[in-house]
């Protein structure tokens, strides 16, 4: 029987038996009936089926007795909807840079290797074209269906329009040639370059609907979708504002921060820095003021904002143990 035939066949708790007898040589009956929550007799039902299937599953009795699993046996491809396959891409998209990011890349890599060969053009497009700029986190989830065009678009070079909400609420449609996309704090975006008002921009994607591809192709453009992203937000100014201002430099506060910080960093003449936060979110506003007023450094000279973010700061304080 082949391994497509053999995964059409098997239910969600058989390809975790599965799953669990690969993690190690030799399984107690007890053990397994635990981590499946069943019984002894559906457990063996269960390993009678794998069996059915050509999966040469041993038992042997007695203490040391259990189950295992004969060499050689490969998991039969990841069976996937094209949904679900989106929705890992984003999640292991969504973690980028430091010490996981090699486990990161090896994970894609075996993911990939499992999915049916129909979805592994669709899965490789789409992670293949997503960067990531970590933040503090304010998940918002676009359509699938969006990111596989435009993600397709980004790889073939071609030239898309789409029904773009803007912060205000109203509408316009956008002629782009998308050449990226990229995480910021949980928020997707597209790096594009807008034909009609002829310069870069960037597109939240839970903002646009209706996407078209077109027939012309443009040239790539080597650009950085993070660092395009963090410069356009640092000098940008939305609904809430705040300033904290530091008695170090820049640079000795971008080696005491972890991560990227979401806001402008501008160096003072007396050298400290002030680092000015400005988001539509009186979250993110709040949670970025809270990692930077965090760090254990003698010199924050003050903080300056908006009444509502003055006040958000006041009840994360008065939430503190005395």
């Amino acid at each position: 029987m082949s391994d497509r035939a053999k995964s059409s066949e098997m239910p969600g708790r058989l390809l975790r038996l599965l799953t669990l007898l690969q993690t190690r040589g030799r399984w107690s009956a007890e053990e397994l009936s635990d981590r499946l929550g069943v019984g002894r007799r559906t457990l063996r039902r269960d390993i009678d089926r794998l069996r059915a299937l050509d999966y040469p599953v041993r038992s042997r009795t007695g203490p040391e007795g259990g189950y295992s699993l004969g060499g050689g046996t490969k998991l039969p491809p990841l069976q996937l909807a094209d949904e679900e396959a989106v929705a890992v891409a984003i999640a292991l998209a969504s973690y980028g840079g430091g010490a996981a990011e090699a486990g990161i890349d090896s994970a894609r890599i075996k993911i990939e290797r499992l999915l049916p060969a129909r979805l592994r053009g669709t899965y490789r497009r789409l992670a293949d074209s997503i960067d990531v700029w970590q933040g503090p986190i304010e998940q918002s989830i676009p359509d699938a269906d969006t990111l596989i065009e435009l993600a397709d678009a980004a790889t073939e070079h071609r030239q898309v329009s789409f029904m773009h909400e803007r912060r205000d609420g109203g509408l316009s449609m956008r002629q782009v040639q998308p050449h990226r996309l990229a995480t910021l704090s949980g928020r997707w975006y597209l790096v594009a370059f807008d034909c009609d008002r002829n310069d870069w921009r960037s597109f939240r994607v839970d903002r646009i609907n209706r996407v078209k591809v077109g027939h012309h192709r443009f040239e790539p453009a080597a650009i950085d979708a993070v660092d395009f992203l963090q410069r356009s937000f640092a000098a940008a100014r939305y609904r809430f504002n705040a300033t904290v201002s530091f008695g170090i430099s820049a640079v000795e506060l971008g080696r005491l921060y972890y991560g990227t910080i979401v806001g402008e960093v501008i160096d003072r003449a007396d050298g400290g820095c002030d680092v000015h936060v400005s988001a539509d979110s009186l979250d993110l506003v709040a949670q970025t003021l809270g990692r930077l007023l965090s760090l254990d450094v003698e010199g924050v000279l003050d903080v300056e904002g908006d009444e509502a973010v003055l006040k958000r700061l006041r009840t994360m304080r008065r939430r503190l143990p005395e």
